[in-house]
């Protein structure tokens, strides 16, 4: 007998979808349920760790906010859509920690009037949320977002984006 030995390692790897914008990764023997919230959250930690390897700093709760800021590309109409199943202790969270003024004038605006008057004034008095809790408001948020969004409701445009 030769005393060569070859072990043959197998490793299956997998792709099932499940809903609509929802999928199935398999590797080896784990599994991952891939939504689009959950693959957002899977490019923060990349930028983290990305930071981390070349010696800088990296908040998460900036990464959150960054997803948060996608209702500027909203236009009006859909914009209102997504604020009428939005929370509003939600978008006042979001609104304090972006600290974004374009932000804050495109919800005010396409928010009913008395709503509107209320979040302006909370704007002013409430007190910054914790980083904990910020990030859970903003969660929500961004999870409404992307359920109106595979609902066809509303629509994430690029720059690049064009219809024939």
């Amino acid at each position: 007998m030769s005393g060569s030995f070859q072990e043959k390692i197998v490793m299956k790897i997998g792709i099932k979808k499940v809903h609509e914008s929802e999928w199935l990764v398999h590797i080896g023997c784990a599994s991952i349920k891939v939504d689009p919230f959950s693959l957002a959250l899977l490019e923060i930690m990349l930028e983290h760790l990305l930071a981390l390897e070349h010696g800088e700093s990296h908040s998460t709760l900036k990464s959150y906010v960054k997803l948060g800021l996608k209702i500027k590309t909203l236009p009006d109409i859909e914009c209102q859509k997504f604020l009428q199943e939005a929370d509003t202790k939600d978008l006042l969270d979001l609104m304090m920690v972006a600290d974004d003024r374009e932000l804050n004038t495109l919800i005010l605006k396409n928010m009913g009037g008395i709503v509107a008057k209320q979040l302006k004034t909370d704007l002013m008095v409430a007190n910054v949320p914790t980083e904990a809790h910020a990030k859970r408001a903003i969660k929500r948020i961004v999870e409404k977002l992307f359920e109106l969004e595979l609902r066809g409701e509303i629509e994430f445009r690029a720059d690049n984006t064009r219809y024939i």
